[in-house]
């Protein structure tokens, strides 16, 4: 298939990768998820969104304002290159 199943959410695209997030849901759940007055945390799916800075950073650091706003982020100097970068031409 060129595209990915619209119907299921990205945790879902692979039954491997949906029992992963549905075991780390109910393991949180099981922790009462801090309704207790804990500071345990809610139960949850997926522990990062697709589209945090960071990585909207990391995507576009080659192209302005990103640029700078990466190098901010990074304390002045840009993140290790193998880190950055895969491959130059990409």
């Amino acid at each position: 298939a060129t595209f990915r199943d619209l119907s299921k959410p990205m945790g879902a695209l692979g039954e491997d990768r949906a029992v992963q997030f549905r075991e780390r849901y109910e393991l949180l759940a099981g922790m009462d998820g801090g309704m207790d007055g804990s500071d345990a945390p809610p139960p949850f799916f997926y522990g990062t969104h697709y589209s945090c800075a960071g990585y909207v950073l990391n995507f576009l650091v080659r192209v302005e304002p990103f640029t700078r706003s990466a190098l901010a982020l990074q304390g002045g100097s840009f993140d290790k290159a193998d880190r950055m970068f895969r491959d130059v031409a990409a």
